[in-house]
């Protein structure tokens, strides 16, 4: 089994069947605090009942790495797969430096059933991007990332999930569908947006520049589980 639940932004937590897996979980109003801009959403899971097993972090900004979230979830037996850059912000929010596996480029480790393997992204120095493999099914997640031509270098998947919002530092939809074309995608599933007025995009746009391209398109349900190798086999 292997299902992914959007929990907004560029956030996921992903089930084996046994175990869960987060990517950049943003589940505070630290936006908001921070520079004033409103979630539109309410948090998928309150920070005191998130516990995966492992959590991967695809660069440092505050709708990724979540502070709040951090300091406030139970933190005991998670592993946290991050850039060398978070390391310091995790240790100030409580977590154990042994439970803080470092990863660049082209790194591959094994989360239970997860395979995954570090990718490149040009957002943030060391950001990442990450493949994922479970149940026979590759899932390219870029995290944020803007276009360029050597984005998606070297991959091959299933599945992309893209972001799509094209301002501050990320791709817009036609791009995202360009690397959907370039990374052999059967099925391109959009995120990044949603969760800000100033900071979203609409997904039908992505769905548009999609047509003619062969690639399934699929749009999540926030907060909602779905089997994503039942889609593309």
């Amino acid at each position: 089994m292997f299902q992914i639940q959007w929990i907004g932004q560029g956030g996921f937590l992903l089930s084996d069947g046994k175990v869960k897996l987060a990517i950049d979980p943003y589940l505070s109003n630290l936006v908001e605090i921070a520079d004033g801009l409103k979630r539109l959403v309410p948090p998928a899971i309150e920070p005191k009942d998130f516990h995966p097993d492992y959590i991967f972090l695809t660069h440092e900004h505050i709708d990724h790495l979540d502070t709040i979230t951090v300091k406030e979830m139970p933190k005991e037996g998670v592993k946290f797969l991050v850039p060398p850059v978070c390391k310091k912000i995790l240790l100030e929010c409580g977590v154990a430096e042994e439970a803080i596996t470092l990863l660049g480029e082209g790194e591959s480790v094994t989360a239970s059933g997860f395979e995954l393997k570090t990718v490149w992204a040009d957002h943030t120095e060391g950001s990442l991007g990450v493949v994922i493999t479970c149940d026979g099914v590759s899932v390219y997640f870029t995290g944020d990332s803007l276009w360029s031509e050597k984005l998606g270098d070297g991959i091959q998947v299933d599945v992309i999930e893209c972001c799509i919002n094209g301002r501050w530092g990320n791709m817009n939809h036609n791009e995202a569908a360009c690397l959907a074309a370039k990374v052999g995608a059967k099925l391109a599933i959009p995120n990044h947006y949603g969760m800000f007025a100033e900071n979203t995009a609409d997904p039908e746009d992505f769905r548009k520049a999609l047509e003619g391209s062969g690639i399934a398109y699929y749009q999540m349900t926030y907060n909602q589980p779905f089997d994503v190798a039942a889609l593309v086999k």
